[in-house]
């Protein structure tokens, strides 16, 4: 009898220590097809798959250390339910953290974490669709979310306002020889983020920074007339805003860029110097509009993006904006289970005498929270 309950009392001790962990997650897929065509050539053959359209699983917990205070963590994991585009699916490969977490004083964490424009932002762009399928939604503004290993600080509310602060260590972004000269190039460096955050009866406003350490190079000539080399940091500033609330959803954004990853189509912001491939000196800007109306359980929406010529080593290079269309309708079965139908349209420059690429698509899919 006693070793009965000896026995049983073991059982139970790997359900107490799981009281406190709780499984969440989004599995959403759907078909999309879609098309290009670059100025003065034939139409590219329509390319249709089923599309993942960022599926995850989680798991996360918390400890109540007393006066206010816990401990927190977090694992989450893609998924990918159709074509992966050559990504993979990885163990805590999305933001995944421990930390400690007080009512009052905000939240410490360390771990694979959002930057400030992925974590808080993103608002304008209202749509599901796969990886690779810019024309189906804003993937080419919000290009610049990321997610940095290192250690964040987020503040509690006041009166509305609250903000965060990411640094990311070199060591956790390169871990080669930072020393090598072609190995400090993009993404070699410190990271740094910053957001700031105010909402209020439906209106909100939202101001993203990244400041990226040896994120591209500037190409000049010294008075020897030798090529000269100098590496720069990166920048990126993100304003959205906007009025969510009595059915009615205005999103609006604004996106400054430099030396980062550019909106450009093509090799335009690429130098090949011996067996690498280096990013210039670069500035870009874009805008985007979301607006949408809910009726009842159907939300149709439209969204128009632009960006503006981009600047390559401080020249205006010709024929490199984009301007784009996505329309469309997400439908809610349930609080949890919501279809989608949606098109685009996406026009890009290719640079001076190089034409324009025009590309439409089509998607439909369907999304679930757990």
């Amino acid at each position: 009898m006693k070793k009965t309950l000896i026995a049983l009392a073991l059982t139970t001790l790997p359900v107490a220590a799981m009281a406190e962990v709780v499984l969440y997650g989004q599995m959403k897929a759907g078909y999309e097809v879609n098309s290009s065509k670059v100025t003065g050539q034939d139409r590219d053959p329509y390319l249709n798959g089923i599309a993942d359209y960022g599926s995850r699983i989680g798991f996360k917990g918390s400890e109540d250390l007393g006066n206010g205070l816990k401990a927190i963590w977090q694992v989450e994991s893609r998924i990918h339910l159709g074509h992966s585009n050559g990504g993979s699916d990885g163990w805590a490969n999305r933001d995944s953290f421990i930390g400690l977490q007080h009512d009052k004083l905000g939240t410490l964490r360390a771990g694979r974490i959002s930057n400030a424009i992925n974590a808080n932002m993103d608002v304008v762009d209202a749509w599901e669709y796969g990886d690779g399928s810019d024309a189906l939604g804003l993937g080419k503004f919000t290009r610049t979310d990321a997610r940095y290993v290192g250690i964040a600080y987020d503040s509690p509310e006041w009166a509305g306002f609250n903000f965060n602060v990411l640094y990311s260590p070199r060591d956790n972004v390169n871990g080669g020889d930072r020393k090598g000269e072609y190995n400090r190039g993009i993404g070699s460096g410190d990271k740094y983020s910053l957001g700031l955050n105010y909402k209020n009866s439906g209106f909100y406003a939202k101001y993203g920074f990244d400041y990226l350490k040896n994120s591209a190079i500037k190409y000049g000539e010294d008075k020897f007339g030798n090529e000269t080399e100098d590496y720069k940091d990166g920048q990126v500033h993100r304003v959205e805003g906007g009025y969510d609330a009595n059915n009615l959803f205005v999103g609006v954004g604004y996106q400054y860029t430099k030396n980062t990853s550019s909106y450009v189509r093509g090799n335009l912001l690429v130098k090949s110097v011996g067996d690498h491939n280096v990013v210039m000196d670069n500035q870009g800007q874009e805008a985007a509009l979301t607006v949408g109306y809910h009726f009842g359980n159907v939300f149709p929406k439209i969204s128009y993006a632009h960006g503006w010529d981009v600047k390559i080593d401080g020249t205006k290079e010709k024929n490199t904006k984009y301007d784009q269309i996505v329309l469309g309708a997400d439908y809610d079965f349930s609080k949890r289970t919501t279809a989608n139908v949606q098109a685009g349209w996406l026009r890009e420059g290719l640079g001076e005498d190089e034409g324009k690429i025009k590309t439409t698509a089509f998607g439909v899919g369907l999304k679930h929270t757990f």
